[in-house]
């Protein structure tokens, strides 16, 4: 009879080691993220994805900016953003010319240093800044439109292991803006824009169409079907209604302040 017992008890599911769970995410998300909704919270599944999207965007950057092309790219837009919000300043009474020419002498002392953290902070803190914020807001979607009962780290696990798909967005990047010998470059629309500028609204919805992007979009959709157990058609109809509101949103946002 205890020997019936034993055959009939289900097999304890195999683990997931972490090359299976960064090849699985990019050939088979379903599996992976299924996994997740069955195991324990695994903080591991977050932070390891999101350091090495940290470190390799770090790199990169540094290589980016080690480059005096892409370098002087970099700077020259950064200065000329700072001259229009200066010149507006000046339009509207708020700065005196000479505050202006103060400001520029500032601008042109720091300006590379700045520009260079900027970047670096963007690539080292920034992975971890919008993984936990993304997180909390799709953990609030899935609890008040989807009426699941899941918990927030599970929401961030799947956020997390998608960064896979942001360390190879990373690295194709890069390599475009070596190929074209522009820092606008990338996997987007804008890659055919020559007279790409930020000032410009378009451009900048160009470059917010993305194929990695809708990757990543899929892929997270996947993940949250899984673990809110709700369709994936409409987790990714919810998400991709998110996107656009927040892109245009930021898009056009930008652009009212920059006036």
């Amino acid at each position: 009879m205890d020997d019936l017992q034993t055959s009939a008890a289900p097999p304890e599911e195999e683990k997931m080691s972490f090359v299976d769970k960064l090849v699985n995410v990019l050939a088979s998300p379903g599996e992976v993220f299924e996994y997740v909704r069955r195991s324990p919270i695994t903080h591991s599944n977050w932070l390891i994805p999101t350091l090495i999207l940290a470190i390799v965007g770090s790199l990169l950057g540094y290589a980016v900016m080690a480059n005096p092309s892409l370098s002087d790219q970099f700077k020259r837009i950064s200065s000329e953003q700072m001259e229009k919000q200066l010149q507006k300043q000046i339009s509207q009474g708020k700065l005196t010319p000479e505050q202006a020419d103060q400001a520029r002498e500032q601008g042109e002392k720091f300006g590379s240093i700045g520009v260079i953290v900027s970047i670096l902070a963007k690539d080292t803190i920034g992975p971890f800044f919008f993984l936990f914020v993304l997180g909390l807001v799709y953990w609030l979607l899935g609890k008040g439109i989807m009426k699941a009962d899941v918990s927030y780290w599970k929401v961030v696990e799947v956020i997390g292991l998608v960064s896979y798909i942001g360390v190879i967005e990373s690295i194709v990047t890069t390599i475009l803006m070596f190929l074209t010998d522009r820092v606008t470059a990338s996997p987007s629309l804008a890659l055919f824009i020559t007279d790409f500028s930020i000032d410009n609204k378009w451009h900048m919805v160009a470059a917010a169409i993305n194929i990695f992007t809708f990757w990543n979009l899929g892929v997270v959709s996947v993940g949250l079907s899984r673990i809110f157990q709700r369709d994936f058609p409409k987790v990714l109809v919810l998400l991709a209604a998110l996107w656009v509101i927040w892109t245009l949103a930021i898009i056009f946002g930008l652009a009212a302040l920059r006036g």
